[in-house]
C-alpha cells in the first residue's frame, strides 16, 4: 500500500508539475503579448510625436516669419500684411486661419475664414500672458466657440525691433491636418491616438472611424491615473480605460521634447491579446489530455504494483541473506572504526613522546655546555702549562686531542639543540637592520683557513648598491657558514667556491654558495636535508660530519620566512640558495626597496 501511495503521490505532483508549468507558459504568452503591444505602442508615440514635432515646426516657422515682418514693419505701417498672411497660411501647411491683435488687444488682421468674431483680445488669457510674460513665445490655447470646425488655437508674442511688445499672433489648425499618418497605420478596432496640452485636455483624437481628429476633443484626462509628469521627450506605458468611452487599452504616452503637447496611443487589449488567447486555449486542451494520460498510466502502474507485491513474497529469503551480509558488513566496519581509533592514539602517542624529545634537548642547553666548557678550558690550561723539555710527557698533544674532541662535541650539541629548539617552536628571531656586506665577509673569517689549507680560492659577489637587511644577524650568519662549510668540507683541493648576493626581480634577497665539489644526485639532496643524513658514498664518509649543518640553515631560513633551494650535479658541483622575503630588504635610509 506504501508504493501505491507513493506512485499516486508522484502522479499528482507530476500533474502538478506539468500544470504549473502551464500556467507559467500562460503567464509568458500573456507577458510576450503585452511586450509586444506595448513595443508597437512606443514605435507608434515615436512616429505620431515626430509628425506632430514637424507639424509644430511648420507653425513656428510661420510664427517667426510674422515676427520678423512685424520687426521689420510695424503693425498698422505698410500695405502689405494681407498680401503676407496669405502667403503665411500658404507656407504653414496644417494651418486654416491666422489673427493678428495689437498690443492693445484690438484684431488688425484676420485671413477670409476667420473674418467674424471676436475682435477685442485684451482681456483674453493667453493675450495676458504674451503682454506680461516675454518668455512665453508659443501657448496652446482653450477652444474657441466662435471658430467652428477648429481643434487647436496657437499663439504667440510679438514684439517690436527693440523688444517691446507688439500684439499677438494667432493660428488655428484643422484637427483632421494636425496627425496624417493615423491614416496609413491600422490601430485595430477600437484604437485610439490622443493629442493634449499640459493641462491633459485632449485637443485631438482619432480612431479608425474618425480620421478627422474630433473624437473626444475637450475631454479632461486629470482623472484617468496617467503619469501627468513625464520629462520632455519621455514616455510611459500603462493599461487604462479611457474615460471618454471606457475601453481598456494598452496606452503608451510619449511627451514632445520642443513642444507642450503629450501623444496617447492606445491599442485595444483584447487586439493585443488576441493570439495569446488562441494559445492559452490550446495550451489548456493539451494540459487536460495530458492529465489524462498521467492518470491512465498511473492506474496501469498500480495494478502492476499488487502483481508485484505477490512476487515480493517469493523472495523473502534472499531478503533474509542480505540482511545478514549487512549485519556482517556492519560489524567489519565496526573492526575498521577500532583498529582507525587505535592508530590515531598510537599517532599521539608517538607524537607526545617526540615533543618530549624535543624539549628535553631543549633543556639540557646548560647542563650539557657546561662541564665541555670546563673540559675544553682545562684542556687548554694544560696545553700551555705542559713541560716541553726531551724526555717529559706528550701531555700537550693530549691536551690538545682533548680540546679537539671537546670542540668537536659541543658543536656536535650546539647543533642538536639549535635544531631541537626550531623544532619545539622554542626558537625566536632577535631581528636588527644590519649591513649584508658586513655579514657577508664575516662569514669568510670562520672558513677562510680551511679553504687555504686546501687551495681553494673563494670568490665574493656583492651588488654595486650597499644593502641592508632586516633579520635575525647571528642566525643568519650560522646559515652562511654551515653552507661555506659544507662547500669547503666537499670540494677537493685547488677547487673553486663562489659567495654571491643579489636581489631578483621581484624584491627578494638571495645569498648563494657555488663550489666545485662531489655533488650529489636527487635522492642524495633529500638524504642531506635530512637531520643526521649521511650521503652513502666512500668520498662523502672521508670527510667529518654529523649531517645537521645544512638542516639546520634549512630551519633557520624557514624562521626568517624564505626558503632554501639546492641544485647539484653529480660530480660536478652544488649550489645552495637561500632566499629572504621582499619585505626583509632595506636601503640604506631605511625604506624598503621596490619591487622590480
Amino acid at each position: 500500500m506504501r508504493v501505491i501511495r507513493k506512485i499516486v503521490g508522484i502522479a499528482v505532483v507530476l500533474a502538478v508539475c506539468m500544470w504549473s508549468f502551464i500556467a507559467l507558459s500562460l503567464w509568458s504568452e500573456y507577458t510576450v503579448a503585452r511586450s509586444a503591444g506595448q513595443k508597437q505602442g512606443f514605435n507608434l508615440t515615436a512616429a505620431f510625436a515626430s509628425e506632430l514635432t514637424r507639424t509644430f515646426d511648420s507653425v513656428a516657422a510661420a510664427f517667426q516669419l510674422i515676427d520678423s515682418n512685424v520687426k521689420a514693419h510695424p503693425l498698422g505701417s505698410g500695405s502689405d500684411m494681407e498680401n503676407l498672411l496669405r502667403a503665411i497660411i500658404a507656407a504653414a501647411k496644417p494651418g486654416t486661419g491666422v489673427r493678428i491683435a495689437g498690443p492693445d488687444g484690438r484684431l488688425m488682421f484676420s485671413s477670409g475664414a476667420l473674418n467674424s468674431g471676436l475682435t477685442d483680445f485684451s482681456q483674453q488669457a493667453h493675450f495676458i500672458s504674451h503682454r506680461d510674460n516675454t518668455s512665453l513665445l508659443m501657448s496652446l490655447d482653450p477652444l474657441r466657440p466662435e471658430v467652428a470646425g477648429q481643434a487647436l488655437e496657437v499663439s504667440r508674442r510679438l514684439e517690436t525691433a527693440d523688444g517691446q511688445f507688439a500684439g499677438e499672433a494667432m493660428l488655428f489648425l484643422k484637427s483632421e491636418n494636425i496627425i496624417t499618418l493615423n491614416r496609413q497605420i491600422d490601430l485595430g478596432r477600437r484604437g485610439m491616438v490622443l493629442v493634449l496640452g499640459v493641462d491633459w485636455i485632449v485637443r485631438a483624437g482619432y480612431d479608425r472611424d474618425h480620421a478627422n481628429g474630433t473624437v473626444g476633443i475637450g475631454a479632461d484626462l486629470t482623472s484617468g491615473s496617467y503619469p501627468y509628469h513625464l520629462d520632455a521627450g519621455a514616455i510611459a506605458g500603462l493599461v487604462r480605460k479611457a474615460p471618454i468611452d471606457d475601453v481598456a487599452r494598452l496606452v503608451s504616452v510619449r511627451a514632445l521634447e520642443r513642444y507642450p503637447l503629450w501623444v496617447i496611443v492606445g491599442l485595444d487589449m483584447d487586439d493585443v491579446l488576441g493570439a495569446a488567447r488562441v494559445h492559452v486555449w490550446l495550451i489548456c486542451f493539451v494540459g487536460i489530455g495530458a492529465s489524462l494520460v498521467i492518470g491512465v498510466l498511473t492506474g496501469l502502474l498500480v495494478r502492476e504494483v499488487w502483481r508485484r507485491i505477490q512476487r515480493e513474497i517469493e523472495i523473502a529469503y534472499d531478503r533474509d541473506r542480505l540482511k545478514s551480509a549487512q549485519v556482517q558488513i556492519e560489524a567489519d566496519r565496526a573492526l575498521l572504526a577500532e583498529t582507525h581509533r587505535e592508530l590515531v592514539a598510537s599517532q599521539t602517542i608517538a607524537e607526545v613522546a617526540n615533543r618530549a624529545r624535543t624539549q628535553f634537548l631543549a633543556h639540557m642547553s646548560h647542563e650539557l655546555r657546561t662541564p665541555l666548557h670546563a673540559i675544553i678550558g682545562f684542556s687548554e690550561l694544560i696545553q700551555d702549562q705542559a713541560p716541553t723539555k726531551p724526555g717529559s710527557p706528550p701531555l700537550a698533544g693530549y691536551a690538545a686531542d682533548i680540546w679537539s674532541s671537546g670542540r668537536h662535541l659541543l658543536e656536535l650539541i650546539n647543533a642538536i639543540l639549535d635544531i631541537s629548539k626550531v623544532e619545539s617552536g622554542t626558537t625566536t628571531l632577535a631581528e636588527t637592520v644590519f649591513r649584508v656586506g658586513e655579514l657577508v665577509r664575516h662569514s669568510l673569517v670562520s672558513v677562510r683557513a680551511a679553504a687555504e689549507a686546501k687551495h681553494i680560492p673563494i670568490e665574493l659577489r656583492l651588488p654595486e648598491t650597499a644593502l641592508r637587511v632586516r633579520a635575525d644577524q647571528t642566525r643568519l650568519l650560522q646559515i652562511l657558514i654551515n653552507l661555506m662549510s659544507n662547500a669547503v668540507k666537499f670540494t677537493p683541493n685547488n677547487g673553486r667556491i663562489t659567495l654571491a648576493v643579489s636581489v631578483c626581480d621581484s624584491g627578494e634577497l638571495m645569498f648563494s654558495v657555488t663550489d666545485t665539489g662531489i655533488g650529489m644526485t636527487e635522492t642524495e639532496i633529500l638524504i642531506a636535508l635530512e637531520p643526521f643524513g649521511q650521503v652513502d658514498n666512500t668520498l662523502s664518509r672521508a670527510f667529518e660530519g654529523t649531517g645537521l649543518g645544512l638542516p639546520l640553515a634549512s630551519k633557520l631560513t624557514d624562521l626568517h620566512g624564505g626558503r632554501l633551494v639546492v641544485t647539484s650535479v653529480k660530480g660536478k658541483g652544488t649550489t645552495v640558495t637561500v632566499t629572504l622575503p621582499a619585505d626583509r630588504v632595506v636601503q640604506k635610509d631605511g625604506a624598503r626597496v621596490a619591487n622590480g
